[in-house]
């Protein structure tokens, strides 16, 4: 395992001699809990040595949602030379086990936990805040089919209430994309109308969930999308479950496509490498986000 990790850095480094693709495509990061690494320091030291400098942060110990924490994690940041470019707010009780468990327990979607969640949502603005981070994140949960519907427009309220919190703060709320199409989206988007709601578009969420074609929903959502989560994956084979997360192109989520169209648009956003392939395949982590930085590397090379 350690001569395969060894390889692909040393692969992937050579290949980072070149003109950085951050020139080109905004910033190239790491979503920081696909490391494998639980410790934060140790998390952000993995990150450098892929020779990145940026992270995605996602799920923190509660110690760092507090103005305290926030002066520790910045510290952290400053240590290793690594920048956030977002806030992920990451809710306890969610579960991805399969399609009627995720309808059950993700985002703002059950009401017991709405109000709660709501209120860590704007934990995590404050933190976004002290960082200097401009975008918060999250997963609002499977959409009701009409707009009509109360608990739709239960969603939207709870979602402008977070957004107008962030406004305060110059802080961007960013919606996943994954459990809607890009047609969808942009409805729910319209009906919450505040300028500082955008999207954070994960290319194989789409894919994921059997939901959109990535490239396809894309060119729709691109004005609206302020950082991106490069990923891929398979269409479920069986409706009730997710589809499997795949190396980068080799799956179905047109990530080169995607890439390349990003960069034809002068997206200058945070491009986030999100990655769990090892989960299924028994690799270590930091070689398979050396493999996917390679990858996106080769995607937009001239």
């Amino acid at each position: 395992m350690r001569s395969l990790l060894s390889a692909v850095l040393t692969l992937s480094l050579l290949s980072w001699g070149a003109a950085p693709t951050s020139l080109q495509l905004g910033h190239i990061g790491i979503f920081l809990r696909c490391t494998g690494k639980t410790d934060p320091r140790e998390a952000l030291q993995a990150v450098r040595s892929l020779g990145l400098r940026m992270v995605q942060v996602s799920k923190l110990p509660d110690r760092f949602y507090s103005p305290e924490g926030a002066k520790e994690f910045a510290a952290l940041l400053n240590e290793t030379g690594v920048q956030a470019s977002a806030v992920v707010a990451v809710y306890d009780g969610e579960n991805y086990k399969d399609i009627p468990t995720i309808r059950a327990t993700v985002g703002f979607v059950p009401k017991a936990f709405m109000d709660q969640r709501v209120a860590y949502t704007k934990k995590c603005v404050d933190l976004a805040a002290a960082l200097k981070v401009k975008i918060v994140t999250f997963h609002v949960g499977f959409l009701p089919a009409q707009p009509t519907d109360p608990d739709y427009q239960r969603l939207v309220h709870a979602v402008r209430d977070v957004a107008q919190y962030a406004a305060k703060h110059s802080v961007t709320i960013s919606l996943e994309t994954g459990q809607e199409s890009a047609d969808e989206l942009l409805q729910f988007l319209g009906q919450v109308a505040h300028r500082n709601v955008g999207v954070n578009f994960d290319m194989a969420n789409l894919v994921l969930y059997g939901k959109d074609d990535a490239p396809a929903a894309l060119r729709k959502l691109l004005p609206k999308v302020t950082s991106v989560h490069v990923k891929d994956g398979l269409q479920p084979e069986d409706p009730a479950r997710l589809g499997a997360e795949a190396r980068l192109g080799e799956g179905k989520a047109g990530v080169k496509e995607c890439l390349k169209m990003l960069k034809a648009a002068h997206f200058a956003g945070p491009v986030v490498i999100e990655n769990y392939v090892f989960r299924g395949r028994g690799t270590e982590p930091m070689a398979e986000l050396a493999l996917a930085k390679a990858f996106v590397d080769q995607a937009l090379a001239p």
